[in-house]
């Protein structure tokens, strides 16, 4: 994609794309799970940087619409948008993204029992809730992992960061011509 002489948000978004699909392109070069997995993230930062340049652009009034409205457009034109802004956000402030043995599941739960019992466990098919009386069982975004996948929460099944990433990179020259519809 050519950008000469246009809008510097632009022309970022499009650098961020370019450099998600490097990294994405370098990961398959890789048998190594950790090493693989270290390129798929770095695409991941890339891919998220892309909407977060459009959503401050809402925010700074750049384009002609909310930075909710843009929000809830984007996600509809980008599968996986909230799977990869789970993943950023737990690689870069919960915990590291790592291959792991068996499943796994991060970030923020809270257990409340309260005249009853409250219980999570991990399967194959994701976390598995159980409450009786007024306990709770609150998550904050939680992250679940079954070696090098994890849990798409929408399709209902854990999935390679390859299969996200493929999807929402394909959509992105989509976004972007929205995006680009909106100045």
């Amino acid at each position: 994609m050519s950008v000469a002489n246009s809008d510097p948000r632009l022309q970022g978004i499009i650098e961020q794309y370019e450099r998600a699909k490097v990294f994405r392109r370098e990961a398959q070069s890789y048998n190594d799970p950790r090493e693989r997995l270290r390129r798929l993230m770095a695409s991941v930062y890339f891919a998220r940087a892309i909407v977060e340049i459009m959503l401050e652009s809402a925010d700074m009034e750049v384009v002609k619409i909310s930075r909710p409205d843009l929000e809830r457009r984007l996600i509809a034109l980008l599968p996986g948008y909230m799977l990869l802004e789970k993943l950023r956000i737990h690689d870069f402030h919960r915990f590291g993204v790592l291959p792991r043995q068996g499943w796994f599941m991060g970030g923020l739960v809270k257990l409340r029992a309260q005249g009853g019992h409250a219980v999570i466990a991990l399967g194959a098919d994701g976390p598995e809730v159980s409450t009786s009386g007024n306990s709770k069982v609150v998550g904050q975004r939680p992250l679940n992992m079954e070696g090098d996948m994890v849990l798409d929460e929408e399709a209902g099944q854990y999935v390679t960061i390859d299969q996200v990433l493929d999807r929402y990179l394909e959509a992105i020259p989509r976004a972007i011509s929205e995006f680009r519809s909106l100045e």
